[in-house]
């Protein structure tokens, strides 16, 4: 069962841990190319291949709606949350419904 959040910013502050283990490689990547429970959440890392090799991975999230998706490509050095900056992601007033 996943953790459920509070408010935007328990999920805010969870992606952020995220992005923050994986920019100073402290997330193993590895571990999590099956469905496992990454700090209550449970996630999934799919690999990104190109014509010359594995070139980063994605991170989704099988049982959220509510998360973004993951994607760190480590040979452009870039972290991106829905195809923008992780940074900018964060710092992004949230959308009013």
């Amino acid at each position: 069962m996943d953790k459920k959040f509070c408010d935007e910013n328990q999920r805010d502050n969870y992606v952020r841990r995220l992005c923050r283990n994986i920019v100073n490689d402290r997330f193993d990547w590895r571990r999590y190319c099956t469905p496992q429970t990454y700090f209550g959440i449970v996630i999934c890392v799919t690999p990104l291949f190109c014509s010359y090799g594995q070139i980063g991975y994605t991170v989704s999230f099988p049982y959220r709606h509510d998360m973004p998706e993951v994607e760190f490509d480590w040979e452009l050095n870039s972290l991106t949350l829905d195809e923008m900056d992780w940074r900018e992601y964060l710092e992004a007033p949230a959308e009013e419904e």
